[in-house]
């Protein structure tokens, strides 16, 4: 199956270069676990309380990088989890944070790309993303994807970043390169729309502000305590332009433009429960 499809993730997953380094340590501390993007171990206690997530339940972790949160939530909770990811670096260090952790028998990750997924169909028991749902053009056919691997009654929890997006083309400009990878953003109306065309039952959305801008502030602030070095190794232009990125993403949230949700939707165990939805 081809991979990296164009985008190239291995700046994003190369954790011990001296320049994400310093900016892993000024965002999280003690709390970097192997996340990307705004994740903290928070987010993922949330996500283990409100989904179940028991030692029998099998999980997708759908876009894993390099399996930090998956490795944290099997050892919570000692389930089974699959990770897919497109990026061939961040499979690797994946595998090898799982080694490390004595984990290999519970948490495998698969190269391969989400639009297609390689797994039989009714495989897991739930299903989850975690801040990187932006980077998929098509949602509604990787929607669709995941709701046929996972088994009737099974639950699908995605977190993603969520942007009302004013029509300002420079704002638009601002945004749509994230963080190294191109970003197809969608509202919460958006999402829920998506999430129900694709067959799914939304049962919960949850809004997360405060924490979220938190996050992004510090992504902001550690690119520019530490400019000189991400310049050395991203180059000016992209490091400026990602300062210029996490400032207009902190202005969107100030304006109630940008938030961070978390969608729980479940497969219909029938067909006359497909046709029913919540919120």
């Amino acid at each position: 199956m081809e991979t990296n499809k164009g985008l190239d993730y291995s700046t994003l997953h190369k954790l011990d270069s001296p320049a994400n380094q310093l900016i892993r340590k000024s965002i999280w501390g003690d709390q970097d676990i192997g996340q990307q993007s705004f994740i903290t171990p928070w987010y993922l206690d949330e996500l283990i309380r409100k989904t179940g997530i028991k030692r029998d339940t099998y999980v997708l972790d759908i876009g894993s990088g390099v399996g930090g949160p998956a490795i944290y939530i099997a050892e919570k909770t000692g389930c089974r989890i699959m990770g897919i990811d497109i990026s061939d670096v961040g499979v690797e260090r994946a595998r090898k944070f799982a080694k490390e952790s004595s984990l290999s028998d519970r948490v495998t990750f698969h190269l391969g790309d989400a639009m297609e997924m390689p797994f039989p169909d009714s495989t897991f028991d739930l299903a989850i993303s975690i801040n990187v749902m932006n980077v998929f053009k098509d949602k509604i056919g990787l929607f669709q994807q995941v709701i046929s691997v996972l088994k009737p009654n099974g639950i699908f929890a995605l977190l993603s970043g969520t942007i009302d997006m004013p029509d300002d083309p420079e704002i638009i400009e601002n945004m749509a390169r994230g963080y190294l990878i191109p970003q197809y953003y969608d509202t919460v109306d958006g999402y829920k729309s998506k999430l129900k065309e694709a067959g799914f039952r939304i049962l919960e959305v949850t809004e997360y502000v405060e924490d979220f801008r938190i996050q992004n502030k510090l992504w902001g602030d550690a690119y520019k305590k530490h400019y000189d070095a991400i310049v050395k190794e991203q180059g000016k232009e992209n490091t400026d332009y990602h300062i210029i990125y996490f400032d207009t993403y902190l202005r969107l949230i100030d304006e109630g433009r940008a938030g961070n949700h978390l969608f729980i939707s479940r497969k219909p165990g029938n067909l006359k429960d497909s046709k029913q939805t919540h919120l």
